[in-house]
């Protein structure tokens, strides 16, 4: 129980010496997210989707979710 104590008062020590050393947060100061940062969110959840479909693309052809009248040759598919 005591290695525990030493550990956790080493911890608060570490996180106050840590916490002095970033610059205080000022309210009045706006910042936006940068363009880039969210063009590439918005391309990585698009991407996310897109392999959560093909992932689970038999269940959701069995749900009538996802069909086609026309055969996608089987190259085009993922294993």
């Amino acid at each position: 129980m005591q290695i525990r104590l030493k550990a956790y008062l080493h911890f608060i020590s570490r996180w106050r010496s840590l916490r002095d050393a970033i610059p205080p947060h000022h309210s009045d100061v706006r910042r936006g997210a940068s363009p880039s940062l969210i063009y590439a969110a918005v391309v990585l959840a698009l991407l996310l989707a897109i392999l959560e479909v093909d992932a689970h693309r038999v269940e959701l052809e069995q749900l009538g979710l996802l069909g086609s009248d026309y055969a996608i040759q089987a190259s085009f598919l993922s294993p």
